[in-house]
This record gives C-alpha cells, structure tokens and sequence, in this order.
C-alpha cells in the first residue's frame, strides 16, 4: 500500500492514509497487519496489527494510532516519518469485531483511541442508511476525543445514535449499564486498551451480561 495522506488529528495522534496496490473489501471493525522494515528494530520488531479506521466505502485503508511522547516502538517511529509514495506491505482484513446483523441495541465502548473502529462502522451505517439504536460510550483521559467532530456530525445525522462522553475522573460505571440489563437484544462491544476491555468484560459480566452479547476488541501497547 501507498502513502497518500498523513493527518495529526490531535496532539500525538496520527491518522495514515494508505492507498492499496489491488482493491481490498472489508467490513467496518476489521483490521489489517502490517509490515514495516526499518533500521534499528527495537524488539517488538517490525510488524503491528491496526483496526482499519475507514469506512468501506471510502476505499482507502487508514490507520489511526497515538504516538508516544518519549520511548514509543521504533515501528511508529518508522511509520511517523514515512513520506508521501512510500510503501507499507499489509495483509487481510481479519477480525470478527463487527455489528451484529438483527434486531438489536448496540452498545459501543470506547478507551482512548480504541475508538477507532466505531469511525468505520457509524460512517458505513450512515451511509447505507442505516439508522440503528447504537449508544457510544466514549471514555479518554482528557477532553481532546478523537474523531469528536464526525461522532458529533453522526450524531445530528442518526436520530437513533447517541454519544455519551466520559471525560477524566468521569468513568463509565456499573449504573451507566444498568438501563440495558435483562435485554437479550443488548450487544456490549469494548474496544480499547487490553487491561480496560478486560475491566469491562468483567464488570459485564459480574451484572449477569451473558457472554454471547459481548463483544472485544483489544489494543496491545496502550496502557488502560
């Protein structure tokens, strides 16, 4: 895949355009696996698996991922200072994180930039006029969310959407769930860090969630 844009969404938050060699089809929360060669490999190597953040039918494949202040993979390192042309090899898509087809009430949960997925997924929605019940909790460290603007866009556009914020101390709680407890037609989907989608699991499933309604989706290399 080509390098066609490069976008600093937030501060150390990049998203990369990449523009395939063949036509890729995939389905919104599915990702991709990259390689990268680069000089000075660290020893989480040369390889990363990164949620597709596009939607389908915007064709191109990006990849939207935060970049560490100090100490960060010499992959990113690598990644951030690819210039326009160059080249990344990639294979798939992969990953059975994806909206359930049937009558349900999805319930999208969010770490940081675990968020990337629903961007894919709510902008294929609306775009095929799909207007399901769908409520994003969306939780970060600060106020700077990423992708704000197109949620918020989503949100006027998809009377059946709503977004819900959890900014700082303000953290997704037991009773945030308890007005979709007992419903066999509620899907919980976490998407985030590994320690915060094994949390909420857990939290789910201590409030007799069962299993089959919830879906993961975990980040290696972000701490919760």
């Amino acid at each position: 895949m080509r390098l066609i844009s490069k976008v600093q969404e937030l501060e150390g938050v990049y998203s990369f355009v990449f523009q395939p060699d063949e036509k890729i089809i995939w389905t919104p929360g599915q990702y991709m696996h990259y390689t990268l060669e680069h000089p000075q490999t660290d020893t989480r190597g040369n390889e990363r698996w990164f949620t597709i953040s596009t939607a389908p039918y915007e064709k191109n494949i990006m990849i939207t991922t935060r970049m560490a202040a100090k100490g960060g993979s010499s992959f990113k390192d690598a990644l951030l200072n690819l210039q326009i042309g160059d080249e990344i090899d990639s294979n798939g898509p992969k990953g059975q994180f994806i909206i359930k087809e049937g009558d349900y009430n999805h319930i999208l949960i969010a770490g940081g930039i675990g968020v990337t997925p629903y961007r894919s997924m709510m902008l294929q929605l609306n775009r095929d006029g799909k207007n399901l019940p769908i409520d994003l909790f969306y939780a970060n460290r600060n106020e700077e969310l990423v992708f704000s603007k197109v949620f918020s866009e989503l949100e006027s556009d998809l009377s059946n959407f709503t977004l819900k914020r959890f900014v700082g101390d303000n953290r997704i709680e037991k009773s945030d769930f308890v007005p979709y407890l007992g419903k066999t037609n509620s899907l919980f989907y976490i998407s985030g860090p590994k320690a915060m989608v094994e949390t909420y699991q857990r939290l789910l499933e201590s409030l007799k969630v069962a299993e089959e309604q919830i879906l993961t989706d975990y980040f290696p290399g972000y701490g919760a």
